[in-house]
């Protein structure tokens, strides 16, 4: 059983390259599966990364390739303060001021209505209440 999953996956990964979720779904097997597979593969040095491919926001998974080479290097990942100044440049003055005016208002206190606190009192029990 299992040496007609290793056929299967190396026929896959000699026509292109494919991450690990990507053979996962194409050959329907588990993840953990072709990830054990791929594994074994690369123990021998039948399988190398030719390159990598962003999976999520700072994320980056392996394309595998049968054959023999050199793995590809992985990116640096990039840090938050790095992306939310790259998300900012791209923001409109419109979105940078409704941004700011929000954060203004995080920091104002709410002033009790004249008329409320006489009818429900000052808001606050004190000891002397």
């Amino acid at each position: 059983m299992r040496s007609k999953r290793i056929e299967k996956l190396i026929a896959l990964i000699t026509k292109r390259g494919y991450t690990a979720p990507e053979l996962a779904t194409n050959l329907h097997y588990t993840l953990r599966a072709v990830r054990v597979i791929i594994q074994d593969l690369r123990q021998e040095g039948s399988v190398y990364i030719s390159a990598y491919k962003k999976t999520s926001a700072n994320g980056w998974s392996g394309v595998y390739k049968y054959g023999i080479g050199v793995d590809a290097e992985k990116p640096i990942p990039v840090s938050a303060k790095a992306r939310l100044d790259k998300h900012r440049e791209r923001e409109t003055i419109e979105q940078k001021e409704f941004r700011l005016a929000r954060q203004r208002q995080l920091n104002r206190k709410i002033k009790r209505d004249p008329l409320i606190a006489a009818f429900y009192g000052s808001g606050y029990s004190s000891p002397e209440d």
